[in-house]
This record gives structure tokens, C-alpha cells and sequence, in this order.
């Protein structure tokens, strides 16, 4: 499998209803800001279905288009074997021919010449069997079963990688609801900090200019509210793009409670062992190892050719004419007085009468002449090669490099194996470290903006101090959302290579 790229390099911010609905934020009271807010959850969450990541994979398996061809893949290869495997029966064949004949003709069953009109029906049933032929059907049998295993293996791991893609979207889809929840939070802070600095501008602690800092602040969260929900709604897209969905099915998925697993520690794994593992689990590698089995089928298959072919064959005939006779049954008729002659005696033309008895043959019955005319016929035939120009040789040096071929791939594919996954074990830890660093850094942004929140209520700093400090607060907040959903993905592609199913628990 190709080297799984980044998918959280840029945060995913889904947008609320307030932008939505074109709303100025400074123009809500705290608890009207709430509940638009809240309203959009609301909405978000009133699905009446939801998809499981689970429910997603499964979808995706019987309804995406290549993981369909590839599996028409394999069909073709199971109908290769059968092919195969008939090989091994008799093939049988019937002919019946029909016509009439004109002119100076054989006549088919009697083999004279005949220049009457005749009419003629043919029939055959022919049969034949191969006894030997130096093992060509035996090795095109088994090298039809390594294929249809290889294409086996080629769509499960289809299916796989088909799945990572659903998980990355997925987990795409959860960043960017857990965002927008950050995005309400914060346009509700903002809107407490507009009322509390509205406090003090009355109270002439602070000057009217803060009262616009914070208007244009709440005026930049809802711009960036728009384009968050342009990015869920594109976030959605791609997950509808791989489950072969219609762009406008209203999918929902379901919002489990992702966390990080107690047990992870990726600085606990190498990459031996979890090689090992995935060498038995990943359907690449199988498929490759089946590859290299049919490959060495086909040296088997071109040496056949060295070997004679040995057949047997049987079959039946028969034939009808309309001008064949029964000549064993004449029709003898009454005695006739024929024409008289004359015949000259002693100088004297006499006339001489006679009687003669017609015989006449009648025409063989259609079902009579196909009984007199059945034959059988059995033998057996062998072909031995003698010289082939060299094309049995050179096909089977062909064969050994189609050998050598499958292995390099073979070799290949595990080198990539290896080389992903020390790449993912690497990206895991990296991915651990950047959440631990994330994670400081927000609690020492939160402490700093809670102290700030403080001395802006007492009157004692601007508001640009406070904007500042939230922001940071805000950045910091962001990176660690996105750190904690990175390091799931790499988690779950760790879990890949153990053979573990794709799921959010």
C-alpha cells in the first residue's frame, strides 16, 4: 500500500446557524446567541439515521464502484477456473447438413454419378476426449486458482484501503463537529466579553474604542463560521463521494465519545513484530505470494509443449437421398404384351409378339435409408512434436523471467509494507508528541486568558490585551483538536497493520 498521506494538515470548522443566517452577533442578547447556537446542534443532530463508521465501511463494500469492479474481478477469474477444470471433459459436437443437388452429381449414398435432381440430408455426432497432453491441463487448473485467490486478495485489500479513506473523512467529520462546538463556545465568550466591556465603557472604565474591538471580533467569527460550515459541508462530500452516495442524501453520522485508548504507546512498538503481523493480515502480500505461484504454474504450462498430445474420439453418421431404391423389395406387375418386332426368316419379314413383367424398385423411406446408413466410428490420435522453431524454448525463458518478475514484485510489495509501516509507527509518536506539546500549550494559554478575563472585568488592561490572549487561547485550542484527531488516524492506521477492525472504539 502507497505511503498514506496527512489529512488533518489544514483544522476543519464547521460553521453555526448564526452565519447562516446572516445574524449579527452584537445584535443578540447572550441568551438569544445561546439558542441560535444551540438550535444548530439541535438540527445537526436531529438526524433521522445516523451512520456508524461501521455502517460506512460496510455501505462503501457493496456499493463502491471499484471495490464493484473488482469484484467482477474475481467472477471472472472463479469463471477462468472453471474453464480450466473443463477442460478435463469430453467435448461432443452434432452437424446435419441439408440440400438438393443439380446436374451431373455423386449421389451421397450410392457414390455414382447421376444427373437427376436429388435431394440429401447428413447427419453426425462426433466426440472427443484429450488422454495426455504433458500435464497442460492439470497446470492450467491450479495456475486458474492461484488467480482467482489473487484477485481475491487484490479487492479485500481494496476494501482496506477503501476503509482508511472512510475513516480519515470520518474522523474528518468529528473534527469538525467538535470545532464548531469550540466555535459556539467562543462566540457565546465573546458576546459575555461585549456585555462586560459595555459595563465598563458606562462605567468610564474603558474607552468607546473597545466597544468596536470586540463588535469586529464577534464580525471575524462569523465570516469564519461561514467558511467552517463550507468545510463540513465539503467534509460530508468526500465521505458521500466514497460511500457512492447522492451529493444532496442527508448523511449524519453518529458522534461517539473519541478519546485516545489508555493502552496506545506507539513508543512500545517496532517494527519486527508488527511486520510479522501484518505480513499474515495485509491481503497485498498474499496476493503477491499467490502471484509467484501462478507464475511458476506457467514454466509447468510452456513445457508441456515438449510432451505429445494424446486424444480419443468416437462418432456416429448417417445419411438419406432421395433417389436410393429398395432393391430387395421389387414391385412385380402383371404380364404385359410388349410391342412386336420383326424378325426376317428365310427372306420373309415375320412380326413376332411377346409379354414381358414389369419390375419396378421403390424410393428407401427417410427413416429406413437413416437406419441402413448408420456408422460408428472409435479411434485414437497422437501428435508428437518434433520441431517447433524454438517457440517451446522460448517460451518457457519466458516463463522462468515472468517468475523472476513476480518475485521482484513480491519483494517489493513487502519492502513497501516495511517501509509503511515504520513510516506510521514514526508518524504515531510524532503524532503523540505534538498532542502532549499541544496540550501544554493550550493549558498555559487557558490559565493566561482566565487571567486576562479577570483583570479586563477589574478595569485594568484594554481590550486589545484581552483579544490578544484570547486568540492565543484560541490557536492553541485549535492545534490541540486537530493534534488529538491526528494522532487517532494514526492510531487507527497502526491498528491496520495489527489486522485490527476499523471502528471508534
Amino acid at each position: 500500500m502507497q505511503q498514506l498521506s496527512k489529512i488533518f494538515a489544514l483544522p476543519v470548522s464547521p460553521a453555526i446557524a448564526l452565519a447562516k443566517a446572516g445574524l449579527s452577533a452584537h445584535g443578540l442578547t447572550k441568551a438569544g446567541l445561546f439558542a441560535v447556537v444551540l438550535s444548530f446542534f439541535g438540527l445537526t443532530a436531529h438526524a433521522q439515521d445516523t451512520w456508524s463508521l461501521e455502517r460506512c465501511i460496510q455501505y462503501a463494500k457493496d456499493n463502491n464502484i471499484t471495490v464493484k469492479q473488482a469484484q467482477a474481478n474475481v467472477r471472472t477469474a472463479m469463471l477462468s477456473e472453471k474453464q480450466a477444470k473443463a477442460s478435463r471433459l469430453p467435448n461432443v459436437s452434432a452437424n446435419a447438413n441439408v440440400g438438393e443437388q443439380f446436374g451431373r452429381t455423386i449421389d451421397p449414398t450410392t457414390n455414382q454419378f447421376s444427373t437427376v435432381a436429388t435431394s440429401f440430408n447428413s447427419l453426425g455426432l462426433n466426440a472427443g476426449i484429450n488422454l495426455f497432453s504433458g500435464g497442460l491441463i492439470n497446470h492450467s487448473i491450479k495456475q486458474a486458482g492461484w488467480d482467482l485467490q489473487a484477485a481475491s486478495a487484490d479487492a479485500e485489500q481494496l476494501v482496506n484501503n477503501l476503509g482508511l479513506q472512510i475513516a480519515s473523512a470520518y474522523l474528518s467529520i468529528l473534527l469538525g463537529e467538535e470545532q464548531l462546538e469550540n466555535a459556539g463556545k467562543r462566540i457565546q465568550q465573546t458576546q459575555e466579553q461585549l456585555n462586560v466591556t459595555m459595563k465598563l465603557i458606562d462605567g468610564g472604565t474603558l474607552p468607546m474604542a473597545d466597544k468596536y474591538n470586540i463588535l469586529a471580533q464577534l464580525a471575524q467569527g462569523e465570516q469564519a463560521a461561514v467558511q467552517a460550515r463550507n468545510s463540513v459541508e465539503l467534509a460530508y462530500l468526500s465521505l458521500k463521494q466514497l460511500l457512492q452516495l447522492e451529493p444532496d442524501f442527508d448523511l449524519r453520522i453518529d458522534r461517539p465519545d473519541v478519546s485516545i485508548p489508555v493502552e496506545a504507546n506507539p513508543d512500545a512498538l517496532s517494527l519486527s513484530p508488527v511486520y510479522q503481523t501484518a505480513v499474515n493480515t495485509q491481503a497485498n502480500i498474499r496476493a503477491a505470494d499467490f502471484r509467484v505461484n501462478s507464475a511458476r504454474e506457467s514454466i509447468a504450462i510452456a513445457k508441456s509443449a515438449y510432451y505429445p498430445t494424446i486424444s480419443a474420439y468416437a462418432n456416429l453418421s448417417s445419411s438419406y437421398s432421395s433417389q436410393a431404391r429398395d432393391f430387395n423389395n421389387p414391385i412385380i406387375g402383371d404380364p404385359v404384351l410388349g410391342t412386336p418386332e420383326i424378325v426376317n426368316i428365310g427372306g420373309q419379314d415375320i412380326p413376332v409378339s411377346y409379354y414381358y413383367i414389369p419390375v419396378t424398385f421403390p424410393k428407401t423411406t427417410y427413416f429406413d435409408q437413416i437406419d441402413q446408413n448408420f456408422g460408428q466410428g472409435i479411434g485414437a490420435s497422437i501428435q508428437i512434436p518434433i520441431y517447433q522453431n524454438g517457440r517451446t524454448r522460448l517460451n518457457v525463458e519466458r516463463a522462468r523471467l515472468g517468475v523472476l518478475t513476480s518475485q521482484m514484485q513480491q519483494i517489493q510489495t513487502q519492502q513497501l509494507l516495511k517501509n509503511d509501516i515504520q513510516t506510521a509507527i514514526a508518524n504515531a509518536r510524532a503524532a503523540r508528541l505534538t498532542l502532549e506539546a499541544a496540550q501544554k500549550t493550550f493549558d498555559a494559554t487557558e490559565i493566561a486568558y482566565q487571567n486576562t478575563v479577570k483583570r479586563h472585568t477589574l478595569g485594568t488592561i484594554n481590550t486589545l490585551d484581552l483579544t490578544t490572549a484570547r486568540n492565543n487561547r484560541d490557536i492553541a485550542e485549535t492545534d490541540r483538536t486537530v493534534a488529538k484527531y491526528d494522532y487517532i488516524f494514526k492510531l487507527k492506521i497502526l491498528d491496520f497493520y495489527l489486522g485490527k477492525p476499523l471502528n471508534m472504539d
